[in-house]
């Protein structure tokens, strides 16, 4: 719901968001933060089987900043996940494209071969996980915003207990709230405060109306690194989720490329710069954990 919930207002806030037509392609975007380029010679064998030769293609509903979204100024698609994209793709000698899907038809398009893989803020769920195979590459999950300097007050949900809250309606944080106020809280109630979009709870923290605002954890980066004079995050994320790159499960040479390069990108720095540029480093996995399932089953 986070995900998908985000108004166009946020990304045009935020950093900008105009989302084209479905199904049209976008190239290397020229706005990341970090100049990504493929080595020379590519340190990985690219694979055989590409939708396109030469070119990975990646499809992404790019609707959801910081992590894909399309820069109004370029019309190129933009973010943490595009980064990590094309770093991977330029490990095989490969360009990187992305194609704009929308999440409901996103897998689907996938196994139709629409695209190589999805990057997408994909969590992985067990339902996901019998559908496609997948790269891990980041964590996920739900942050705690408040002003600027009162991060050491609030470091967890426990803190929350007696304070004005701001959620957005029907979305995971809502739950975490009433879950709070179920049971830590219960002799203390956290006062909740819902809102149609998240962008405008961050607003009435900022009109300093309410104590804290919850939100999804990339999310939550991303108004801090937009306005890093006027709020912070308290305390790492919680209740987080690891998301994966997503290629199909009968492509298992496209897989074990995938595989390495992520590896690669993990080993050389280029993973941690592109977090840090995004301001995610929270959101880091441990090498261990990129391998998610070798062979899903289809069933």
């Amino acid at each position: 719901m986070g995900r998908l919930a985000l108004s166009t207002l946020i990304a045009l806030t935020l950093g900008g968001c105009v989302i084209p037509s479905p199904g049209i392609a976008k190239a290397t975007p020229s706005t990341s933060p970090l100049a990504i380029t493929s080595p020379t010679p590519p340190t990985i064998t690219p694979p055989t089987n590409l939708v396109r030769p030469g070119t990975m293609t990646f499809l992404s509903d790019t609707t959801y900043p910081p992590q894909e979204s399309i820069d109004p100024s370029t019309q190129h698609a933009v973010g943490f996940d595009i980064d990590i994209a094309k770093a991977i793709a330029a490990k095989m000698g490969l360009a990187a494209t992305f194609q704009t899907t929308n999440s409901p038809q996103i897998v689907g398009a996938l196994l139709a071969k629409k695209g190589d893989a999805i990057v997408s803020a994909l969590q992985i769920t067990p339902d996901l996980q019998r559908q496609v195979a997948l790269v891990a590459y980041f964590r996920a999950g739900q942050a705690i915003l408040v002003r600027k300097g009162d991060a050491s007050a609030i470091t967890g949900i426990r803190d929350l207990c007696g304070k004005k809250v701001a959620v957005q309606v029907q979305s995971p944080e809502e739950n975490t709230v009433d879950e709070a106020n179920g049971g830590l809280c219960k002799d203390m109630k956290i006062t909740k405060q819902v809102f149609p979009t998240d962008l405008q709870a961050v607003l009435i923290l900022k009109q300093r109306g309410v104590d804290a605002a919850l939100d999804d954890s990339p999310v939550a980066a991303y108004f801090v690194k937009q306005t890093p004079d006027q709020l912070e995050l308290a305390g790492p994320p919680f209740k987080t989720n690891p998301e994966g790159i997503a290629v199909d499960p009968k492509n298992g040479e496209l897989l074990k490329v995938m595989q390495q390069a992520m590896m690669a990108i993990y080993e050389d720095g280029t993973y941690r710069q592109i977090l840090t540029a995004w301001n995610l480093l929270d959101g880091e996995i441990p090498a261990s954990q990129i391998v998610v399932n070798s062979s899903p089953t289809t069933s």
